[in-house]
């Protein structure tokens, strides 16, 4: 049973980078039309006030009103601030 255990904890913590995804969060008042590179580039928007997945990093994201970019890897969270 401890090894059961000990196993399931070691496929777990092995299985972690596997599922870490890059996220985007939009803490502003106003969508934003972005520019996302991860394993490919696509240009999308994003609405006020919502968290989403971008994909596997490294990713860059640049905000097309603001010309800023963002870029981040693993389980980080971008953010566009409140303007």
């Amino acid at each position: 049973m401890i090894r059961r255990i000990a196993l399931a904890a070691a496929l777990a913590l092995a299985a972690t980078p596997l599922l870490a995804e890059v996220k985007l969060h939009n803490k502003d008042s106003k969508a934003h039309d972005i520019t996302v590179k991860c394993q490919s580039t696509v240009q999308r928007s994003i609405q006020p006030g919502t968290t989403t997945s971008l994909g596997k990093g490294p990713c860059s994201v640049k905000v097309k009103s603001t010309g800023a970019t963002l870029s981040g890897n693993g389980n980080d969270t971008l953010v566009i601030p409140k303007r």
